[in-house]
């Protein structure tokens, strides 16, 4: 494994912590928040959580040496779709609620974590940080799927020994 290939797939482990940690904090506060107040359905916010409680369970793990290894991409595929479908679900409600959304929602996300930031902009933030997820999620997979890829098209067959003559039953005569 080439050092330089292992720089960056930590660098992605620590940007997909961070994204996790942060949509942990926004997605708590507003079930939180809903709870105590009794407003309605927070099943998306649950769902959010939840996927991003266990991005940040296998970003934090995998950030250990030695725990990581590239044979694990189809599980970053799976949690850039788990990812990608908390998008999906924030945002087909954020745009009843809030409007369209725009590219201005990713210059506003670092507003939306502010105390005095509007309730949208708190939304727009999760699922700003959702999609910024799930793609570096999906560029882990890539890198894996193509690691694993190489490796198993270039690996040398091993030599196995040849079989051992049998001696021939000896027969009386």
């Amino acid at each position: 494994m080439a050092a330089w290939l292992k720089i960056i797939t930590m660098a992605l482990r620590i940007a997909q912590l961070i994204c996790a940690v942060i949509m942990v904090g926004v997605a708590s506060y507003y079930i939180r928040g809903l709870e105590s107040e009794g407003l309605g359905h927070i099943s998306r916010f649950i769902f959010t959580d939840v996927v991003a409680v266990i991005s940040a369970f296998f970003a934090f793990i995998w950030l250990i040496p030695f725990s990581s290894n590239y044979m694990n991409w189809y599980i970053d595929g799976i949690m850039c779709v788990l990812l990608a479908a908390a998008f999906g679900w924030q945002i087909s409600y954020t745009q009843r609620e809030c409007g369209k959304a725009t590219l201005s929602d990713f210059e506003q996300a670092s507003e939306g974590l502010d105390e005095d930031a509007s309730t949208c902009a708190k939304w727009r933030a999760l699922y700003v940080f959702a999609v910024i997820s799930a793609a570096l999620w999906l560029v882990s997979a890539a890198v894996g799927f193509f690691w694993v890829k190489k490796h198993v098209r270039t690996a040398k067959p091993t030599r196995t020994a040849k079989p051992m003559r049998t001696a021939k039953p000896r027969t009386r005569r």
